[in-house]
């Protein structure tokens, strides 16, 4: 009988114990499965708002050649349209308009672990645009200039002249003249839509050229009165200080240094930098424009986004925005 009794009550010790063992595991399971819950939820506001962050940081960057005010506001802006409102962004602009930090801000959402006595929090994703300096363009025309030369912003300069005794092009001041941008000539044909549209792929820094000779000047000439024409048409002020860095008026092209002569010629450089001008010519009655003998430009600084940087300033005027985190 006592066996019995003693049987009994270890077996109901057991129950017991078995049951206060499946509880504390099942509260570790709920538990486990609230946090991986709460996890996966503030994972994707984390990565909202990192996006966020880098994209109006990057729009506030390309402002910051206009001011510290259009810079934040062009940063907020963005920052609206991704979800982000001034309550949770914070925009500061460095000294002399050098750079853009963005912060953006989001509550810890615990829709389970509160149950399970976590607190809420706040998360931040930060960004940081530096004005930095293009290592490569594209949409280049096939001119180059001499990085020997000195060009002051606002500087006007003879980006082609026509020579007095042919219809081929002299080399304007400081300019190098044609420069061949493919491995094989693309011909007067290509080379002409290359002066109306600039060169598709991309010409980076230390990129070696060679230099493109018996270029007429007519088909200069026909380039650059399409490229001022079709800037005309456009819905912008087209001045030398506030033209869009997308319009056909402007046109970039790469600093050089010399690497070889053949005959006294300039025959092959190397792409050290890059620079813009801004097209001069004179409008017909029509509408349309007419160049001369010559074509001049105006020697421009300007701010261009979506061009692979480095960090540091170019002493030939064109600025891109940097992300760094």
């Amino acid at each position: 009988m006592k066996i019995r009794q003693a049987f009994l009550l270890g077996f109901i010790n057991q129950k017991g114990t078995a049951l206060i063992l499946l509880t504390l595991v099942m509260t570790m399971l709920l538990g486990s499965a609230a946090l991986v819950a709460d996890l996966g939820v503030n994972y994707f506001t984390q990565a909202r708002l990192s996006v966020a962050a880098d994209a109006a940081a990057l729009a506030g960057g390309t402002q910051l050649g206009a001011g510290g005010d259009r810079a934040i506001q062009a940063a907020q802006d963005v920052a609206a349209k991704n979800g982000i409102f001034a309550d949770a962004l914070s925009v500061e602009v460095e000294p002399n308009n050098t750079g853009i930090t963005v912060k953006a801000k989001a509550p810890v959402r615990l829709f389970f672990g509160r149950f399970f006595g976590l607190r809420t929090a706040e998360m931040e994703q930060q960004a940081h645009v530096v004005l930095a300096r293009p290592v490569s363009m594209e949409r280049l025309v096939p001119v180059g200039i001499d990085q020997s030369k000195v060009f002051t912003i606002g500087s006007r300069q003879q980006l082609f002249e026509k020579n007095s005794k042919s219809d081929e092009i002299d080399l304007g001041s400081g300019n190098s003249g044609a420069l061949e941008f493919a491995r094989q000539s693309t011909g007067a044909q290509g080379f002409e839509e290359q002066l109306r549209l600039g060169w598709s792929e991309p010409i980076s820094k230390g990129d070696i050229l060679e230099t493109k000779s018996g270029v007429k000047f007519s088909a200069v000439k026909s380039a650059m009165e399409d490229r001022l024409t079709r800037a005309a048409a456009l819905p912008h002020q087209c001045a030398p200080g506030s033209c869009p860095s997308n319009c056909p008026r402007i046109v970039y092209v790469p600093v050089y240094r010399i690497l070889r002569y053949d005959e006294n010629k300039v025959s092959r450089v190397e792409v050290v930098d890059f620079a813009a001008f801004w097209l001069e010519g004179t409008r017909r009655a029509n509408g349309s424009w007419q160049i001369e003998k010559e074509i001049p430009g105006i020697f421009i600084g300007l701010q261009k986004g979506g061009l692979r940087s480095a960090v540091g300033e170019s002493p030939y005027g064109i600025r891109t925005g940097k992300l760094i985190r």
